[in-house]
């Protein structure tokens, strides 16, 4: 209890201490949250009066006879601002928080500071209508689904500054044209003008287009690499790829056939799930095992050979194939196949 006792006035000056410094302010329509100590300010959701039209977010702000330097949006600030078409943020912003822009459906135009290093996760979710964006060349994170589902971006180049990019950054970009890693970059690379994001160290194709050409160094088409890519007619895996990860093709709709390579051993999870135009597809004999709907929902798929490689083919792996009139296996030993693997399929 004398312990307690000791720490409540400590506890007490440090929340007033916190208070004393924290001080939330609209300006100019712009909600902020600004810190008298460090006299910086972040921009911070207007939940009574969400932003819409163009803003143009100003370098410093005035409030109480003091300036405050604007050098953050914070986490959900324009979450969910379907009415904002367009943002400019400056070049004193350091820092854009999750989620930041998640949502925003309208928001067609962004023009993202030469100061800004961290691009949050989620900060651009869902942007559909963003057509194009640049990165500057100090940014050097960019989150987790940072840009998902933005189905209107044709074109993204990312600067060599950049040494980390998250999980699914650009999955489900579907109108991709073009992508491009700067020269320079250590971590990250476009070798052989492919139109991808290939991690150098470990040869894995992170994020592809719907004009990507596979190198023939890749070794790894990791998850989601093509996910989305409707535009997506035809692609050639090299023999050099030993593994395609879980949804790496998933709704690829207008590929019309894949052969995968004798090097290929494993084929994930949903990787070719809803490639609805899909007619034919050759699995090389070094497969050993097909992922749980690695080819669920395409219809179109008529008749399919499963090598003597194979040790295991996972749920639901071929269901809703309702085209499939032929399934040839090559399997000489007895082998148990789950029931819902051909579920739906019409013979």
């Amino acid at each position: 209890m004398k312990k307690i006792k000791k720490l409540l006035p400590v506890l007490l000056m440090s929340i007033m201490s916190v208070s004393a410094f924290a001080e939330k302010a609209l300006i100019d329509g712009i909600k902020y949250d600004l810190s008298t100590e460090t006299l910086n300010a972040e921009v911070i959701r207007n939940s009574d009066n969400p932003y819409s039209g163009d803003i143009t977010i100003p370098e410093s702000v005035d409030y109480n006879d003091k300036t405050y330097s604007v050098t953050s949006i914070g986490r959900e600030a324009f979450f969910d601002c379907s009415g904002l078409t367009s943002v400019t943020i400056p070049n004193s912003v350091t820092s854009i928080g999750e989620s930041a822009f998640d949502c925003c459906t309208g928001l067609t135009s962004v023009t993202i500071g030469n100061s800004v290093t961290s691009i949050g996760r989620f900060a651009f979710y869902d942007c559909s209508g963003l057509t194009s964006v640049t990165i500057p060349n100090s940014v050097t994170s960019i989150g987790e689904r940072a840009f998902r589902y933005c189905s209107g971006l044709t074109s993204i180049t990312i600067p060599n500054s950049v040494t980390n990019i998250g999980d699914y950054a650009f999955s489900g970009c579907s109108a991709l044209e073009s992508i491009i890693v700067e020269e320079g970059n250590t971590i990250y690379d476009s070798r052989e003008n492919c139109n991808a994001i290939i991690e150098t160290e470990t040869n894995t194709l992170l994020r592809g287009c719907n004009n990507t050409i596979i190198p023939s160094s890749v070794t790894t088409i990791g998850s989601t690499a093509l996910y989305g890519c409707s535009g997506l007619t035809s692609i050639i895996i090299p023999n050099s790829v030993t593994s395609i990860g879980d949804d790496a093709f998933s709704g690829c709709k207008g590929l019309t056939s894949i052969t995968i390579p004798n090097s290929v051993t494993s084929i994930g999870e949903y990787a070719f799930d809803c490639c609805t135009g899909l007619t034919s597809v050759t699995i090389g004999n070094s497969v050993t095992n097909i992922g749980d709907y690695a080819f669920s929902g395409c219809p179109g798929l008529t008749s399919i050979t499963i090598p003597n490689s194979v040790i295991t083919i996972g749920d639901a792996a071929f269901k809703s194939c309702e085209g499939l009139t032929s399934v040839i296996s090559m399997i000489e030993e007895p082998f148990e196949i789950n029931e819902n693997t051909f579920y739906n399929w019409v013979e």
